[in-house]
């Protein structure tokens, strides 16, 4: 996972590329919610601006929404500087714990979703694992969060080279990679792991190398593959209905939310039967015979 510097031409800089695990989030159903739509209406009322942002806010409401969430859901993940935990620390012990906590992983903002990434190969992180695990937790919790506001998600995270041409805007088979597994193979709200991110987890956990930079990442590793179940067609997704994830993420609100996410998606089922939409039809067949047999145990 050593940089790679290339030269385009005598007269183009250097750039640098490196190993990156990028998690691709896109929000279902936009292309419905602009059907029909086409060039911005003459608005000449007040009556026809009401209209129209009821328009707008069915367009946009749900991206506005994500985002939101991304945003709090980031602050959520980084623990407080002053905690006293912390503040019970030895100065060494201070200097490694925020080592580990830094942030190493970035955001795009990509049309009706997003893309989360975190760079393999840089040096001066020592955890790229943690963010990783990062990485897993916002995904599965996107996706049963989508399902409880009746806004579905659905992704992928892939591993592969990238660049970051300028601090980060990433480009490369990593995005490719993560677009193509949520295009192609997700098909249904999931999150859908690449073999390479397995097999790069697998790795570190089991690295017997003693040290702390060896034992954090080999944590986090395990934490990461015990956050994965196997689905049907053989790929590896997030396992956001799974104990793991539950002590992890949900905490208290797991049963909650299974419930307001399974009553959607029964309404789905129920719904696209009725339309005879049979590719829908079928995939939310799917996610329901997952959250049947993955009911919160009593």
């Amino acid at each position: 996972m050593a940089e790679n510097p290339t030269t385009m031409s005598n007269d183009e800089p250097k750039y640098t590329a490196f190993n990156y695990c990028v998690c691709f989030i896109d929000l279902l159903g936009q292309r419905n919610a602009a059907q029909g739509q086409g060039l911005l209406p003459n608005i000449n009322s007040e009556a026809e601006d009401e209209a129209f942002q009821k328009v707008l806010l069915k367009n946009i409401g749900g991206i506005l929404q994500l985002q939101r969430d991304v945003e709090e859901l980031k602050k959520g993940l980084f623990p407080d500087p002053n905690s006293p935990f912390r503040q019970d620390l030895s100065d060494e012990e201070k200097t490694t714990w925020d080592e580990i906590q830094s942030e190493s992983v970035r955001t795009q903002y990509w049309s009706d979703g997003f893309v989360k990434f975190v760079c393999l190969g840089n040096q001066e992180s020592k955890y790229p694992v943690k963010g990783v695990f990062e990485l897993f937790c916002t995904a599965g919790y996107f996706c049963l969060l989508g399902l409880v506001r009746h806004r579905p998600v659905r992704g992928a995270i892939g591993l592969a080279w990238g660049s970051e041409i300028r601090p980060g805007e990433l480009y490369g088979p990593a995005i490719v990679r993560a677009y193509e597994l949520e295009s192609e193979v997700a098909q249904y709200p999931r999150i859908v792991i690449d073999h390479e991110v397995v097999k790069f987890l697998e790795t570190h956990s089991s690295n017997p190398e003693d040290g702390v930079v060896s034992t954090v990442n080999r944590a986090y590793a395990l934490q990461c593959l015990n956050l994965l179940v196997q689905d049907d067609d053989g790929y590896w997704i997030i396992h956001y209905l799974g104990n793991s994830f539950r002590h992890a993420v949900t905490h208290v609100h797991h049963d909650d939310l299974y419930q307001k996410a399974r009553m959607f998606v029964v309404q789905q089922v129920q719904e696209h039967q009725r339309l005879q939409n049979s590719k829908l039809a079928f995939r939310y067949t799917q996610l329901l015979a997952y959250f049947d047999a993955h009911r919160p145990s009593v």
